[in-house]
Order: C-alpha cells, then structure tokens, then sequence
C-alpha cells in the first residue's frame, strides 16, 4: 500500500474514528484499519458495539490496508507539520515520510481487523445540529447501571399522525429517577421504528457530529446507520424493552409556575454548595409569587436564596430536589424562560423551556425529612 495525502486531511480522519477505539484484551480493537482504494483512502475504528468510517482525499499509488496503533497514529499526525505526507507498508509496519522526517510504526496485518457492517438503506435524513441537539438534550438522563440494560441508552420512535404525511420522532432517555422528552415534527420518515441506542454510541457519534450538513439514518432490527458526507457511524442495538415512559408523564398539575432559567440555575448553583453530597437536596418552598430556594446540613450549615417568580396560583408547596439532576436539565435549555408544573411534594415535577413545547424533563422529588 502506498498512498499521498494532506496531513490534515488523514488527521481529521483518525480524529473522527478514534471515538470508537477501546483498549481490551483484543489488541485490534485499539487499531485503525487504514485502507487505500482506486477512489481514495478510508480509516476504520471499531469497538465491537459500535463502528466508525472517514474518508479522506489521497492520490492512490498502490492498494492496500494496514491496522496501525489509533491513539499513537493520532500522535504522531498531530506533530507533523502541515503539507503532503506519504504513507505506505512494509509487512506490518506503516512508513510515514515527510520532508526530512521518519516514522516506521509497527502494526497488524488488515486481515485481523474485525468484519465491518455495509451501510443501510436511509429511512430519513435530518440536519447534523438538529440529530446533536436530540441526543445532548436527552442522554444525560440516561442510566449507567450494567444490570439494567434498556436503561443505558436513548429510545427513539416514530409516529405517523392521521392525515399527515409526515411523522414525529420522540427521543427518551431515563434512569428511572429523571426522565427527559423531546418531540421533533414534520419528519420525512419510510418507516416506522423504535429503537435503543446505547448511550456509549450516542456519546461517540454526538462528538463528531457537524454543525453543517446533513446526516442519513438507517435503521434494521439490531442496528442503526448514520451517515454524512465526512463519516459513516454504525451502531449495535439494544436488544431489550423501554419502559412505558408516557405512564410516568404527569397529567393534571396543582400548581406551576414561571421562573428566568438564569436566575434559577444561579441560585440553585449558590445554595447547593452547602448540599449534603449523598443527596444533594435542595428545597422549593413556593408562597404566592415568591420562591425560596435553601438547603441545611448539619455538617456544613445552610444557604437559601429568594426569587421571585410568575405564578397564578396561591396555594403552598415545599418539595426537594436533587440540585445536580436541576442543574443538567436547566442547561440544556437555551430558553430564557422555564415552567415548573407540581403536584405534591411526593409526585414528580415536570420543567419545560416556555417558548418550546417540545421539551419535558421529569425529575422525582427527593423526602423531605419531617
């Protein structure tokens, strides 16, 4: 194999697929699989789960693949200077010449890279920065426990609304403490799915996704399919049942209320300095229009701070909250105004961005102690 190329050309390459590099006790899956092909050169990473193509312009002198070192391959590129680089084999060694400069990085035979998936047929297509929003505003809420599996991911699935012609796509994400919703309408979607993407693979795809562009998704019964024209991402499914998330959704509030999101994370941020770190609790204590926003500890003291708030209710309410899982959530929301649906202290409270309806974040209440 030999191949000419821009350095930053193969360096955006392997930036793209190292996301899905691992370290186990199969050394290949800590190597990129570079091929060189009439059309041009391509870099593979995979980690089993899920697997990661980038093209990248070169002048093919001679076809051929390597499996070289991802992480000292990204090293070594990021060191040399801008300008045209020449790669090519030598047994399992790949000579990177430049200039006065050498490198022989030793590597394995391209044939002991695992098998990789062909693409799939595109079931709809969408603007990059709006898949990336999708999944930043969802996966935190994701669960990390290994025994519940259909907990760690983000849930997507379509609906086809009577008389329409195009369809809606709900993301989801929960941990079975929290609980985030987004709804985008009006998709040009082929076919119906639902699907558990595992939140490993979602962070990985939603690192090199663009601001510009579009990306092509595909989905069959284990596996899903991104595509842009930078990069192909392909990901293994979960093979398991979501929970019924609309049950969890409350319907019928008692009381809500208007607050500036800043103001809001700002004194969240202050008075939870001097949370108990088992529980990171901070109370709401509404009266009229007026919120007050304190914690106590019996080791470090207490905090409260008052705002004021848009309500058209007078009933009373004191109910706690985890001040991490609130801040999360508060981030994400570009909006300048948030709502705070209640029931009772013992019942979930629903935060959605006033100006867009299409979000929901449900958290449950942390005991208040009598």
């Amino acid at each position: 194999m030999k191949v000419i190329c821009n350095r930053d050309d193969l360096l955006q390459a392997v930036r793209t697929v190292q996301n899905a590099l691992t370290s186990t006790a199969l050394p290949v899956l800590s190597h990129v699989l570079i091929l060189a092909k009439e059309k041009g050169g391509e870099v593979i990473a995979t980690n089993l789960e899920s697997t990661i193509y980038s093209n990248f312009e070169a002048d093919v002198e001679e076809e051929g693949n390597i499996c070289l070192p991802g992480v000292k391959l990204f090293s070594i590129l990021r060191e040399l200077p801008p300008g045209q680089l020449s790669l090519e084999t030598r047994d399992s060694e790949g000579l990177i010449k430049m200039e006065q400069i050498f490198f022989s990085l030793l590597g394995l035979p391209g044939e002991d890279f695992p098998e990789t998936p062909a693409p799939l047929k595109p079931v709809f297509t969408l603007p990059q920065q709006v898949l990336r929003m999708i999944f930043e505003k969802t996966m935190f809420s994701a669960g990390q426990d290994e025994v519940r599996q259909n907990l760690n991911c983000v849930f997507l699935e379509t609906t086809f609304p009577e008389q329409k012609a195009t369809a809606i796509l709900k993301a989801v994400a929960t941990d079975g403490r929290r609980l985030s919703l987004l709804t985008v309408s009006d998709l040009q979607i082929s076919e119906p799915f639902q699907i558990l993407i595992p939140l490993r693979a979602v962070r990985e795809l939603t690192k090199i996704l663009e601001k510009e562009g579009e990306v092509k998704v595909g989905v069959e019964q284990n596996r899903v399919f991104f595509q842009t024209h930078n990069f192909s991402f392909f990901s293994q499914l979960i093979d398991a049942r979501f929970p019924d998330y609309q049950g969890v959704i409350p319907r019928d509030y008692r009381i809500s209320f208007k607050a500036k999101r800043e103001e809001l994370m700002a004194a969240i941020r202050r008075v939870s300095l001097l949370t108990e770190q088992q529980t990171r609790l901070v109370k709401f204590t509404l009266k009229g229009d007026s919120l007050l926003i304190n914690t106590t500890s019996a080791r470090l003291g207490s905090a409260y701070q008052e705002l004021s708030v848009l309500t058209e209710q007078k009933e009373e309410i004191e109910i706690g909250f985890n001040a991490t899982f609130l801040l999360e959530a508060l981030r994400i929301m570009e909006e300048d105004l948030v709502e705070v649906h209640l029931i009772d202290n013992e019942s979930p409270g629903v935060f959605q961005p006033v100006e867009s309806q299409n979000y929901l974040y449900i958290l449950m209440p942390v005991k208040l102690r009598d």
